[in-house]
């Protein structure tokens, strides 16, 4: 079958497959029965001559072939969806338009208040949904139009992804202002003995001040992993655990911040957007309101800091 007998509707079933690993799932998504999601795989199947997904205990997997052709499908969905979507001129003060960011939860408390703060004064219509999309997800979600910026401190280069540093702060200790150890000088050996709380969206694995530590022979104790931000907070303001932060937290959370007796290279915050979105006058938006946030907490004002939490 040629191209111009194809029909492009079956790439729409193709990507939600694609993205889904299941065929069930995909055609919930793209709200049409199991069989006729079936069906429209099938004839795009027969129209490329390739299985293109495997079937197996849990759903399917994708073949070499549809590895291949997937970031050109979804790529040109994305364009077509955002020719079809957008606003050529872009009014805050009007536009219902709903902007769906990705952050984790740390990001989440800094930035979120601020957000929120200028579309009550200057955007009333607009909503947000925010959620936590993996680094390694981030580029393929925006190509899909499932997002339109996220914040994170890396993500793996991609040529289909723009980015903008926002914040490049001091690592600090904090702890509740009541703790023993405030009121002189953090020793390593007393960082290294203190009960210590970890905050990252992952179950597991290493986190920045750990890898640090590990690369000087050294190891803390994490007594307590946690996702969220607020019950980080809350527990160090209620007993002797540390988390290790950046120190803008010390002012968002009013928690003591020790000098760590350790270096720690700054980590910057990053904002990312598809390249595609560079024009887009809602997104571009958006990007100056994170933007003009991040500049007003590197800039370290008290009255902005209060004015943003």
């Amino acid at each position: 079958m040629s191209f111009e007998n194809l029909d492009l509707n079956l790439l729409k079933v193709f990507d939600a497959v694609y993205r889904e690993r299941n065929i069930t799932r995909a055609a919930e998504l793209l709200h049409m029965s199991q069989p006729t999601a079936s069906n429209s795989l099938q004839r795009l199947r027969d129209a490329l001559g390739d299985p293109l997904f495997i079937r197996e205990r849990r759903g399917v997997s994708s073949t070499t072939f549809a590895d291949n052709i997937a970031p050109d499908i979804q790529n040109a969905l994305y364009l077509v969806r955002q020719s079809v979507n957008s606003i050529k001129d872009f009014d805050p003060s009007t536009s219902r338009r709903t902007f769906k960011v990705s952050m984790n939860d740390p990001i989440e408390a800094l930035f979120l208040p601020g957000l929120m703060l200028e579309i009550a004064s200057s955007a009333p219509n607009i909503n947000i949904r925010s959620s936590y999309v993996g680094r390694h997800e981030l580029a393929n979600e925006m190509s899909m139009g499932n997002l339109d910026i996220g914040l994170d401190v890396f993500v793996p280069n991609d040529d289909r992804l723009n980015k903008k540093e926002l914040l490049s702060e001091n690592y600090v200790c904090l702890v509740r202002r009541e703790h023993p150890l405030v009121g002189k000088p953090l020793s390593i050996d007393d960082y290294l003995a203190m009960s210590h709380l970890h905050v990252s969206a992952r179950r597991h694995g290493l986190g920045y001040i750990d890898r640090i530590l590990q690369e000087a022979g050294q190891e803390r104790e994490i007594r307590l992993r946690t996702r969220s931000m607020e019950l980080a907070a809350n527990t160090v303001r209620h007993t002797d655990f540390g988390m290790t932060v950046p120190d803008h937290f010390a002012r968002h959370f009013d928690l003591q911040a020790l000098q760590l007796p350790f270096n720690v290279p700054n980590l910057p915050w990053q904002l990312y957007w598809s390249r595609h979105a560079d024009y887009d006058a809602g997104c571009c938006w958006l990007r100056d309101v994170i933007k003009n946030i991040a500049a007003r907490y590197q800039s370290h004002s008290i009255a902005d800091t209060r004015q943003l939490t």
